[in-house]
């Protein structure tokens, strides 16, 4: 199937999960659109010192990635559950460094340069992170010039786990007119060519 034909926006998670897993930047910004509501409200449950929960939403996006590297159909859960069961453990994971980085006197603490080379690193790289980084940040910049506005604060209100009709309250609109703003724009989302 030609990558014209290919309608991202009917395939199911999986699929996306497999074409993210082999670099398709396509199939990560509708992974992204799909579950960027579900992240924000996976977000609002954790919060840490020195981080807001747009923090909590980008490092979503990056348990996101790695739930798509990581799944395997072949099991009995659904894409959904791995991915929020991922990010839960990566926001939770995130607390405890920063909880235990608060109680480690400074005098006990090993830097990285003082480390045996011979030690495998089987996290992400900090240069991995950082381009993971620049990506979503990308991404963002490129939704809010496709997506009136309205649009965009709409889809970024929703992505940070605000139900319809908190966003409706909020924006002075009605559920319905917040409805048909996240149509459009996920309309417009999967017209536009983020290649």
């Amino acid at each position: 199937m030609s990558e014209t034909a290919l309608s991202y926006t009917s395939l199911p998670d999986y699929v996306l999960a497999e074409l993210v897993k082999n670099g398709d930047d396509k199939a990560f910004n509708e992974l992204s659109v799909r579950y960027i509501g579900t992240i924000g409200r996976i977000a609002r449950k954790f919060s840490a010192e020195g981080y807001e929960h747009n923090d909590f939403v980008q490092e979503g996006l990056i348990g996101l990635l790695h739930s798509c590297r990581n799944f395997n159909f072949d099991k009995s859960v659904s894409f959904s559950t791995y991915m929020s069961i991922v990010i839960e453990r990566r926001f939770i994971s995130i607390i405890r460094s920063s909880n235990t980085a608060r109680k480690i006197p400074r005098s006990n603490i090993v830097f990285i340069d003082e480390i045996d080379d011979s030690i495998e690193d089987v996290t992400q790289g900090p240069e991995e992170q950082l381009m993971l980084r620049e990506h979503i940040s990308l991404l963002f910049e490129r939704l809010a010039d496709i997506l009136s506005n309205m649009e965009f604060k709409i889809l970024m209100l929703y992505g940070n786990g605000f139900s319809y009709s908190q966003i409706s309250n909020r924006l002075s609109v009605s559920e319905k007119s917040v409805d048909n703003a996240l149509q459009r724009a996920r309309r417009k989302i999967s017209a536009h060519n983020f290649s």
